[in-house]
């Protein structure tokens, strides 16, 4: 009989192990890819929204009357004040056939820009190390250009930043949670199956196997135990993924899985039961030790 089936024989925590890092395994990998793109979509977004600022020029007045020359005068100085303010690299007027471009999804391709009030639309492009003062232009606006209109897509989305760090911060917590878990799980099933091969140990004991023969065996096994079930639940969130990635891409949203997850994301991800398993390995040896020093 090898010497590693003289504790394990009949211990029962041999399918308790695998089965308890499967769910651990299979839960932490979802919950660490939702972190992953969550990440990456508040990275994209912040990268969007720091240089996302425009200004709208209306082409009409309120009683819907072109206002002419008027308008082309209001570009000029709009884009003197914008050009002169700190923090603004550069501002371009986007052209008609780019407004055309980017009214088709919501119009058409039979839309006639012409014939609709379309404000001019005044693209600014900012320094992200050195926001330009918002109130600042916005005054300067109001006093020269009354009729512009300047938008920040920082302002609007900034409460779905905020959402979704924490998003992130919650999963983080979750993946505490279950470390935690399984630290205390690994223990619990260790010091089972210790006290149900007791008689075993202290004769084994007795006939010259040291303790760190002993913690060796369970740490080992449990070890092995741990990471077989982890790829198991490494393989099982595989398709959940893949699903989720699916609906996300049907939904017209670019962070999903698959344009987000690369070669890195992938090995953070298949860590997962190789963590595990180590800190199986680690809580094991601490329990045999401890039991060891209380009971022999």
């Amino acid at each position: 009989m090898k010497k590693n089936n003289i504790f394990f024989a009949t211990d029962s925590s041999r399918l308790f192990l695998p089965w308890m890092s499967m769910l651990m395994t299979f839960i932490a990998v979802l919950f660490l890819a939702g972190g992953i793109v969550s990440y990456k979509g508040i990275t994209n977004w912040q990268r969007v929204v720091s240089g996302a600022l425009t200004v709208q020029i209306p082409t009409s007045d309120m009683a819907g009357e072109a206002r002419g020359d008027i308008v082309q005068k209001d570009i000029e100085t709009t884009l003197t004040i914008l050009r002169s303010s700190p923090g603004v690299l550069g501002a371009t007027v986007v052209s008609d056939a780019q407004m055309t471009e980017l009214m088709t999804p919501w119009l058409g391709d039979k839309a006639v820009l012409s014939e609709l009030p379309v404000p001019k639309l005044i693209d600014v492009n900012i320094d992200p190390g050195n926001y330009p003062d918002i109130a600042q232009l916005k005054t300067d606006l109001a006093v020269q250009v009354p009729s512009a209109v300047l938008d920040s897509h920082r302002l609007h989305l900034e409460p779905l930043l905020k959402m979704a760090g924490g998003i992130v911060k919650l999963i983080g917590f979750i993946l505490i949670l279950l470390a935690i878990t399984a630290s205390f799980t690994v223990i619990y099933s260790t010091q089972t199956g210790l006290s149900a091969h007791e008689h075993v140990i202290s004769l084994t004991h007795m006939m010259g196997a040291n303790d760190t023969f002993i913690v060796r065996q369970y740490a080992f096994r449990n070890f092995k135990h741990t990471l077989l079930g982890g790829i198991f639940g490494f393989v099982l969130a595989l398709p959940i993924m893949a699903g989720v990635s699916f609906l996300l891409r049907g939904a017209s949203l670019e962070t999903d899985f698959q344009s987000v997850i690369g070669l890195q994301e992938w090995a953070i991800l298949f860590s997962v039961p190789i963590i595990l398993s180590l800190l199986a390995f680690i809580t094991t040896i601490k329990a045999v030790f401890d039991y060891l020093k209380r009971f022999l």
